[in-house]
C-alpha cells in the first residue's frame, strides 16, 4: 500500500494552493476528489455556444500574499481585471476575474499536482503514526498527515464516519461554522441584456441576488447570463420544493430586458459561509498521540476566493512544519 507524506481531501481552490505549497516543501502528496473537475466553486459551464461561471463570479485582492501572486496571474494572463469602480459600489478594490474562466485559476495552480478524480473518502483509521483512508473505488493510502478542505459539514462526517475522536475545542469550533445555499441558473438569451456596465448587478429584494451578463463580462461571445438566487429561494430548492425555476428567471427578465432561450442549472448546497472561524485552518487533534489532521478551507480565512487560497497556504506551511 503506498504512502505519502499528505493526503488532501478536497481539490478546491484550498486543496490545491495547499498541495502546490507542500510540493515546494519537497512533501510526497496526494490529492483526492469526490467530482470530475478542481476548483470547487471555481467553476464554469459551456452550453448552446455559451461559456458560464457557475459558482464564484470574480474575486479581489486585499492580503499582500495574495496580492502578490493576483499580480503573477495578471502578467501571465490566466486572470483580468473585469471593473475596480461601478455606480454604488462599496469598495474600490478591482474585481478580477480568470480567464477565460474562474476555473482557470485553480487548473494553473494545480498543474502536475497527483489528483485522483471520482474519489470519495469513506473512512480514516489509525495505524500507529500514520493513518490509513479507504476510498469509493475501493482503494487504499496511508499517509503521515490528512488535510480535508471540503466544506465542514462533509468533513465533519468523514471524521465521525471514522470514529476519530476530535477535541472539545475543535467541535465547538466546527459546530459553529454554518453555509448558506446558492441556486444558480445559467441561461442564454435571445438578444444582448440591458444590464448596465460592467455587466453585474447586485440585487436586495427580490428573489435573485446576482446578475452576471457573462458576454459583458469577456468570457461568452454569446449573449448568456448567470443567475444567483438569494438565501431564501436557495432554501426552497434544497427542501426540493419544485418549478420554481420560471420565477427565477421571470426576475431576471425584469433585469435583462430580453427572454432566456435556454438555461441549466446548479444548486450550490455550501455556497458560502455565514459563520467562520477566526484562524486560518483548524489543527483537529492536538491534544492526541494520534498523527495530524487539519482542516481547512473558506469557512476559516475568509467566506470568498481571497479566503480560500489563504487558507490553504498558512495550512500549507503548518503541515511542513509539523513533519519536519
Amino acid at each position: 500500500m503506498r504512502c505519502v507524506d499528505v493526503l488532501i481531501i478536497g481539490a478546491g481552490l484550498s486543496g490545491v494552493i495547499a498541495g502546490r505549497r507542500l510540493l515546494d516543501a519537497h512533501k510526497t502528496i496526494q490529492l483526492v476528489e469526490k467530482s470530475t473537475s478542481i476548483g470547487g466553486r471555481l467553476a464554469n459551464k459551456r452550453f448552446d455556444g455559451a461559456f458560464f461561471d457557475t459558482g464564484a463570479q470574480f474575486f479581489t485582492a486585499k492580503d499582500p500574499v495574495f496580492q502578490n501572486f493576483v499580480s503573477d496571474w495578471v502578467s501571465s494572463g490566466i486572470v483580468k481585471e473585469w471593473y475596480s469602480d461601478y455606480p454604488g459600489a462599496l469598495s474600490k478594490h478591482p474585481r478580477y476575474r480568470g480567464s477565460p474562466a474562474m476555473n482557470t485559476i485553480a487548473k494553473n495552480i494545480a498543474t502536475r499536482l497527483p489528483i485522483k478524480f471520482k474519489t470519495k473518502a469513506l473512512r480514516i483509521s489509525n495505524e500507529g503514526k500514520i493513518w490509513k483512508t479507504s476510498f469509493s473505488n475501493d482503494e487504499e493510502l496511508t499517509s503521515k498527515a490528512i488535510l480535508i478542505t471540503a466544506p465542514v459539514p462533509q468533513a465533519i462526517e468523514i471524521i465521525n464516519d471514522s470514529n476519530v475522536v476530535l477535541d472539545k475545542s475543535v467541535k465547538k469550533r466546527l459546530s459553529e461554522i454554518s453555509y448558506e445555499s446558492c441556486y444558480a441558473i445559467m441561461a442564454t438569451l435571445e438578444k444582448p441584456s440591458k444590464i448596465p456596465s460592467p455587466g453585474s448587478i447586485s440585487i436586495t429584494g427580490d428573489i435573485i441576488s446576482w446578475i452576471s451578463d457573462n458576454q459583458q463580462k469577456g468570457i461568452s461571445q454569446i449573449p448568456s447570463i448567470t443567475i444567483h438566487s438569494n438565501l431564501d429561494y436557495a432554501q426552497f430548492k434544497s427542501a426540493e420544493i419544485k418549478n420554481l425555476d420560471q420565477s427565477i428567471i421571470k426576475s431576471a427578465e425584469k433585469y435583462t430586458q430580453t427572454k432566456v432561450k435556454s438555461y441549466q442549472t446548479h444548486f450550490w448546497r455550501y455556497s458560502k459561509p455565514l459563520e467562520r472561524d477566526p484562524q486560518s485552518f483548524i489543527e483537529a487533534n492536538t491534544n492526541t498521540s494520534l498523527p495530524p489532521i487539519f482542516l481547512a478551507g473558506d469557512a476559516m480565512a475568509g467566506p470568498r476566493v481571497e479566503g480560500a487560497f489563504l487558507s490553504g497556504f498558512y495550512v500549507a506551511d503548518a503541515i511542513a512544519n509539523n513533519l519536519r
